[in-house]
C-alpha cells in the first residue's frame, strides 16, 4: 500500500485526510512537528518514514508548530527530491496559486466533502507514485547502461548524457547518489587533465 504523508497543523483537518483516505493509503501523520521544524528535518522525515507520496497544507508557518509554509515544502522538494509527488491541500487556494510555479498542484480542502473530487484525487495520488518510480527507473537503468559502456569507450554525447544523469540522480537523492570528482568528469576533461600534468611535468624536468 502506498505510503501517503501528510502535514498540517490543524488537528480537525487531520482527522478528515485520515478518515477518507485511509482505506485507499497508508496514511502518515507529520504531526510530530519537532521532527519536521525545518525544511531540512521534514526531507529527513520523508525519509525516514519512507513515504512514497506528500500531501501538505499551504499556512503552517503563522501557527509557529513549523518554520515554513506549503509552497516552500514545494520548493525544497523539487531542489532535493525532484520529481517526488507533493502536492498541496489548503483553504487559501487564490493565495496559494500565486505562490508556487505548477498551480495544478493546488488542491481546494473544500472539495474533500465532493466524493467525485475525492475519487480523482485518489487515482492522481496513485498515477503520481507511479510515475516517480517509472522516471526514477529509467534514468537508473540509463546510467547503468552508460557506465557499462564506459568500458569499450563512450562518444562525446555519451559522455555528457553520462554526466547530467549523474546529476539528475544526485538531485533525486543526494545521499545515495553523492556527485563525485570521477563522476563529474568527462572522458575529455579527464584526458586534458593528464596533458596539463605532463606538460607541468616536463617544465619541472626542464628547470633542473
Amino acid at each position: 500500500m502506498i505510503k501517503l504523508g501528510y502535514l498540517d497543523e490543524n488537528k480537525g483537518n487531520r482527522n478528515t485526510f485520515y478518515r477518507i483516505f485511509k482505506k485507499d493509503f497508508e496514511v502518515i501523520m507529520l504531526d510530530d512537528f519537532e521532527k519536521v521544524f525545518t525544511l531540512d528535518l521534514l526531507l529527513k522525515e520523508i525519509d525516514k518514514q519512507e513515504i512514497q507520496v506528500l500531501a501538505v497544507d499551504y499556512k503552517l508557518a503563522d501557527s509557529g508548530v513549523v518554520q515554513y509554509d506549503g509552497d516552500q515544502v514545494l520548493e525544497a522538494i523539487n531542489e532535493h527530491k525532484r520529481y517526488f509527488p507533493v502536492f498541496m491541500m489548503t483553504s487559501y487556494v487564490d493565495a496559494a496559486i500565486h505562490k508556487v510555479n505548477n498551480t495544478f498542484l493546488v488542491n481546494d480542502k473544500d472539495g474533500l466533502s465532493d466524493p467525485k473530487i475525492v475519487e480523482l484525487l485518489k487515482s492522481q495520488i496513485a498515477g503520481s507514485v507511479e510515475s516517480y518510480n517509472r522516471i526514477v527507473s529509467g534514468i537508473e537503468q540509463r546510467t547503468k547502461e552508460l557506465e557499462t559502456k564506459q568500458n569499450t569507450g563512450l562518444s562525446k554525447a555519451e559522455e555528457t548524457e553520462l554526466l547530467n544523469l549523474h546529476v539528475e540522480l544526485n538531485k533525486i537523492d543526494p545521499i545515495s547518489n553523492p556527485l563525485s570528482p570521477d563522476k563529474m568528469q568527462t572522458e575529455a576533461i579527464k584526458d586534458l587533465r593528464d596533458t596539463v600534468a605532463l606538460s607541468e611535468k616536463i617544465l619541472r624536468s626542464l628547470r633542473k
